[in-house]
């Protein structure tokens, strides 16, 4: 009897405690016909000679009217005792009339506490999905509501965190306009099928898989959700746009290998979460004055004036502003021949010398064209010309050169040579702080030489002289904020990285740009962007048939308008004047080459390139196969080169590209995320 009774608690306990209602109103309505069952046969056995004289049930519906209502006690005109009907008004108040309520308030607190928890769902079309709880949502929903299209549309999150929590840690870094956002927050695994499903992955028009924040395998978890998406677009009706956050260079570096594999009904772009807070720092379309950007406006055509870059800290952080300012800093300046103007990468860490060796080893194609040197200690730095060890097989043709210091800002060396750096006027020098401790990048910074600073503040205005500090602060940036803001002496003091603000709200304007320049790309013409591409279909048919590696080349290519702009003189949504066609298709070209090796492509020896372009000018049957086979299988390209041994053609998808700039970015400063 024990065990009976324990198992009815178990099924009642559970039957009460969950945000299903059938359950509930199943257990009132059992406990309410047991209850006239029991009383109403009980009654039979006491006046068996009434039951058999009373066919017409009249008892079973008296003691159905006392269950249900304890207002009809006494029943005149019944047989049953008072005791008897007072046992079941009683037993019927209690089972039936307080019971209901407190089932039927118990159902809507649950229901309640299970919508804010995430424990239901609902029924979404067209929706924008979030697969993932990590601070990278404040940022998305933050673009979502500065963009006219998508704040008009319903907004879910899928994540394993607490979604009451999570709403409360979300809604304060919100404005009240960004709260008014149409949000549901779902609570899930991203990576099982069932919860994909029902946040109707196949109708959602938008989809972020983001992840969730300090997850160990983020990236691992985050291709295993995007190929289940994939599995479950397959059947949609409409195309999606589906953003796949990553966390680590390396996860990138592997889809740069990858071959095309969206559906019909997904069009998947590669994020980097580190590239897009580096690319805010550097590309600078974002209307920030001049000053503020990595070449101050002032790396142009005659100067002598180059980009120097430090970094201070070889983390994945340091590689991202690294690989981010090779892939833009490309200048009208720089003299092959001589090799003046380079722009250069120098990377400060006290662990540098194994992690140089980690970074060279993974882009080996690049490092073979590269000027590169190692200072270990005080005494290297007077033989530099001595470690450079370049291949001159290939050439020497790249606008890009790099430095791996051994040591510490506070070491007195390293701290000597940055105040040479610093009043290098052929420098333009920025610093980027972007070790994993937050507070002790604002340490180090605070802790440069104080000619760093500016002593005089009366101007409050930054000059090209004064060195940019960025200070990588990925959870908080108020300590800096402050200092820059309302300290005089630190208006070159600036924060970057915070997790809220990594993604990138103009990445769909460059996006956009991208895919108006593959049209160009692909279709090699000169023509007006609106001349033969009218309306987006032709664009976006173009994109959808692109390996991963190929749309980023293009959103790289969409990156360096901004910087290509400046160094030009050229104003936004100008048109490009002929005389600078050929200046800007020089630097096209080698921001392409800086490209092609960073996502792991190699150049061919000089000897090998020109025997190529021999044979293509005469017409060889097999060269382009050769060609092919090289690009193919062995990652080797033959218009890795300088550009004045490109062939015409070649040359002319790069001034295919410079020659529409204006028509490239035209109307796209507000471009939404989708199309």
């Amino acid at each position: 009897m024990n065990k009976i009774w324990k198992r009815f608690l178990l099924w009642f306990d559970r039957a009460f405690s969950t945000h299903k209602v059938f359950n509930q109103l199943l257990v009132v309505v059992i406990l309410c016909v047991l209850c006239t069952a029991i009383f109403w046969l009980f009654w039979l056995l006491l006046e068996p000679c009434n039951a058999i004289c009373n066919a017409d049930d009249r008892h079973l519906n008296e003691v159905i009217r006392l269950m249900f209502g304890a207002t009809n006690y006494p029943l005149s005109g019944s047989v049953m005792p008072h005791w008897y009907q007072l046992l079941i008004a009683f037993v019927g108040t209690m089972f039936f009339t307080a019971f209901l309520i407190s089932t039927l308030s118990n159902i809507l607190t649950n229901r309640a506490a299970s919508h804010r928890k995430g424990f239901l769902r609902y029924w979404f079309s067209g929706h924008v999905l979030i697969l993932g709880g990590s601070k990278v949502a404040v940022g998305i929903l933050r673009s979502i509501a500065a963009d006219a299209q998508l704040r008009k549309k319903e907004v879910v999150i899928l994540t394993n965190q607490d979604a009451e929590e999570l709403w409360a840690h979300i809604k304060p870094l919100l404005t009240e306009k960004e709260q008014k956002v149409k949000l549901t927050i779902y609570h899930g695994e991203r990576n099982m099928d069932k919860e994909l499903l029902n946040s109707q992955v196949d109708r959602a028009s938008v989809i972020y898989i983001i992840g969730e924040d300090k997850e160990r395998e983020h990236d691992s978890i985050n291709v295993d959700c995007w190929k289940r998406v994939r599995e479950h677009r397959k059947c949609a009706s409409d195309m999606a746009q589906c953003y796949l956050l990553m966390e680590r260079n390396a996860s990138t570096y592997v889809f740069n290998a990858l071959p095309r594999e969206d559906t019909k009904t997904l069009e998947t772009t590669i994020v980097n979460r580190l590239d897009s807070v580096a690319q805010q720092v550097l590309i600078g379309d974002d209307k920030r004055p001049e000053v503020y950007t990595i070449d101050r406006g002032r790396v142009v055509e005659r100067s002598e004036k180059y980009v120097h870059l430090v970094v201070v800290g070889m983390t994945q952080m340091g590689y991202a502003m690294a690989t981010t300012a090779a892939h833009l800093c490309h200048y009208p300046n720089f003299d092959e021949k001589t090799g003046k103007c380079r722009t250069k990468i120098t990377f400060i860490d006290p662990n540098a010398e194994e992690e140089m060796k980690m970074f060279k080893g993974r882009y080996p194609g690049l490092f073979e064209l590269s000027h590169s040197w190692f200072i270990g200690n005080q005494s290297d730095l007077s033989n530099r010309n001595n470690q450079n060890k370049l291949n001159d097989g290939f050439g020497d043709f790249l606008d890009v050169e790099w430095e791996f210091v051994k040591g510490s800002v506070v070491d007195d060396w390293v701290r000597k040579m940055l105040l040479e750096w610093k009043d290098d006027k052929e420098q333009i020098l920025t610093l980027a702080f972007c070790g994993e401790d937050a507070e002790r990048n604002m340490a180090q910074a605070l802790y440069l030489p104080q000619a760093f600073f500016r002593h005089v503040v009366d101007s409050r205005q930054l000059t090209d002289r004064d060195p940019l500090i960025w200070v990588y602060q990925p959870e908080n940036s108020a300590l800096v904020d402050t200092a820059h803001e309302q300290v005089g002496r630190y208006m070159n003091l600036l924060p970057f990285g915070t997790m809220t603000g990594s993604f990138d709200s103009r990445m769909g304007k460059r996006l956009a740009a991208a895919k108006r320049i593959n049209y160009l790309y692909q279709k090699q013409n000169a023509e007006e962007v609106y001349g033969t591409m009218e309306g987006q279909e032709e664009l976006d048919r173009l994109w959808h048939e692109l390996s991963y590696a190929e749309k980023m080349s293009n959103i790289y290519a969409a990156n360096s308008i901004y910087g290509k702009y400046r160094s030009m003189g050229i104003k936004e949504g100008e048109s490009v004047p002929d005389a600078a066609v050929d200046i800007l298709a020089r630097m096209e070209h080698a921001r392409w080459n800086m490209e092609k090796l960073l996502v792991g492509f190699s150049a061919l020896p000089k000897e090998k390139r020109d025997e190529l372009n021999t044979k293509l000018d005469n017409k060889d049957p097999n060269v382009k196969e050769e060609i092919k086979r090289l690009k193919n299988e062995d990652f080797k390209h033959k218009d890795i080169a300088p550009y004045d041994e490109l062939r015409d053609e070649s040359k002319e998808y790069d001034k295919a590209i410079v020659r529409n700039l204006a028509d490239v970015i035209k109307d796209l400063i507000r471009c939404p995320l989708i199309s």
